[in-house]
């Protein structure tokens, strides 16, 4: 199978959200990091995920006619290549420093994910 990379760009902060057209279907993927305080408090540097208390969430919505339906809703996992209705999608890469929560910056955050029709 052989995956597109996905236009995800850590430096425009988490949560973040694009729509992408495959296979002729458009679709919404949002993801976003969820990290406990004291995981905050405790880390200098990039975060590599997922942790204890911190993670990261994808959820993709197939746009139809009659609306938005959601077709996936995880905590990623590096390895795994999850089904997503007709897609298959895999994040090899995902560390996040944590001025990217809900800001800005080139701050060495690196979320790598791949999408494929199957």
């Amino acid at each position: 199978m052989s995956f597109r990379r996905l236009p995800i760009n850590p430096a425009d902060g988490f949560p973040q959200a694009f729509r992408l057209t495959v296979a002729g279907r458009t679709y919404r993927f949002r993801l976003y990091a969820n990290i406990a305080e004291e995981q905050l408090e405790n880390t200098t540097g990039l975060l590599e995920l997922p942790a204890d208390g911190a993670f990261l969430v994808l959820s993709v919505d197939r746009e139809e006619p009659a609306g938005p339906t959601t077709i996936l809703r995880r905590k990623l996992v590096p390895g795994i290549t999850y089904h997503a209705g007709e897609l298959a999608l895999t994040f090899p890469t995902m560390q996040l420093d944590p001025r990217n929560l809900n800001g800005v910056g080139e701050f060495g955050s690196q979320v790598v994910g791949g999408v494929a029709a199957r």
